[in-house]
């Protein structure tokens, strides 16, 4: 039987309430007192400075005995009056070298040193001891006594590695070690291999989490904003990070009203400003095109768009908002997409975001596209991504369907026509 069409909405809904304080401090990752008619609280905000916990985590470990930075060497341990004249230049220095890396890597690097911090305080070392035998004794900690995989303890190596960098303005040769890297290897083979519990968001699962929106999800507003992104973020193969803001919104780096455009032909455009294979912001474009499907992707993401715009004061304002009027973070999409999940009858403990990004790539293998058409439309930089596809194989010897009609110019608006999963 032909599938069960689905119309899209109509918004006409009224501008959402004014944007309330948040409940939590801007200082701290600890939240406050929860209110008890609370229905939902958003996680603490990345903080607003953090050059200078950087800062006070490098003085810190100055000052406990370990080794002693040159200071002549790190910018980081460069120590100047505020009234010299270089005192601006330094500061502004520091502010941009931190702008290499994203605050939530920022962050995972903090809480790494933090957790190495602890690492000699549990085995009465004088902190930092950055010798071979510190760090391969660390290595084993996480391993024997934390039970970590090889992949979060170089996460950990990461973190510390960072902080030499800044504190010593060079890479620490220890965690690149030959007897480190066998130490890792010999980690990794003694570890059995975890499956990928992660399972996709097929076509299937998305029309029925779309029916859910569009008979009786509440409130009408989230519902608005829902049925757009999980559109968007399947069709485009998206992370959560080039939907949600995980930190403050900046109009540079995340959504606008002005990143969804509607083209000649029947196409709408919506524009990645930044993302994990784009740290440069060199932008890439996305395309949702008219083509027949039940649960009208176009004509959804277009009334989208059109109540987005007359609702906003400018362009530049957030493209996807929640019902408090701010723009939405990953912890709302999460939260939401889970309950949602659950009342389209789904089990949501191996969901999260990045199920529609593996259910793109696990519904586009059978659909006829090649292996590397698919890692251009999921913007893969490495041969890594062919693990998301959930062990399906690759229809090699299969040519990919011709296209319905002429779409915008350009290798990957080509490819994108292929792209239309029904």
């Amino acid at each position: 039987m032909p599938p069960t069409t689905f119309a899209a909405p109509d918004y006409t809904l009224p501008r959402p309430s004014a944007q309330t304080k948040s409940p939590y401090s801007v200082f701290t990752a600890t939240p406050l007192p929860v209110a008890s008619n609370a229905v939902a609280m958003e996680p603490p905000p990345v903080s607003k400075n953090i050059r200078a916990l950087i800062l006070s985590e490098i003085q810190d470990a100055g000052s406990r005995g370990g080794q002693i930075p040159n200071f002549s060497t790190s910018l980081f341990a460069t120590n100047i009056p505020i009234t010299h004249p270089l005192k601006p230049l330094l500061d502004a220095s520091l502010d941009t070298i931190l702008q290499a890396v994203s605050l939530r890597t920022l962050q995972s690097y903090v809480t790494a040193w933090r957790n190495f911090r602890a690492f000699h305080i549990s085995y009465n070392m004088l902190f930092p001891d950055f010798s071979l035998l510190s760090i391969t004794s660390l290595i084993s900690h996480l391993n024997t006594i934390k039970g970590l995989q090889v992949g979060s303890i170089k996460g950990y190596l990461s973190g510390i590695q960072f902080f030499h960098k800044l504190i010593y303005a060079a890479p620490l040769q220890e965690i690149n070690n030959s007897q480190t890297s066998l130490l890792l290897k010999g980690i990794q083979r003694s570890q059995p291999t975890r499956p990928n519990t992660r399972q996709p968001i097929t076509l299937d699962i998305l029309n029925k989490c779309i029916r859910t929106l569009r008979t009786g999800y509440q409130p009408l507003n989230t519902v608005q904003t829902l049925d757009a992104m999980f559109i968007l973020a399947f069709f485009g193969f998206l992370r959560c990070s080039e939907l949600a803001i995980t930190s403050k919104f900046n109009p540079r780096n995340n959504p606008t009203i002005s990143a969804l455009s509607v083209l000649e032909g029947e196409t709408i455009s919506f524009l990645i400003k930044q993302s994990k294979t784009d740290q440069t912001k060199k932008g890439h474009f996305i395309y949702i095109f008219n083509l027949p499907s039940p649960i009208h992707p176009y004509q959804s993401v277009r009334a989208y768009l059109q109540w987005r715009s007359f609702q906003a004061k400018c362009p530049a304002e957030p493209l996807f908002i929640d019902k408090l009027n701010k723009p939405v973070t990953r912890f709302w999409f999460q939260k939401h997409l889970k309950s949602v999940l659950q009342q389209s009858g789904f089990p949501t403990e191996h969901f999260s975001s990045h199920s529609f990004r593996i259910g793109a790539a696990t519904t586009a293998a059978p659909k006829g596209l090649s292996q590397q058409q698919i890692q251009a439309l999921g913007r893969w930089s490495s041969d890594a991504f062919p693990k998301l596809h959930q062990d399906q194989p690759f229809p090699y010897e299969k040519s990919p369907p011709k296209p319905h009609r002429l779409k915008p110019s350009g290798p990957l608006s080509r490819v994108s026509e292929h792209w239309s999963p029904r």
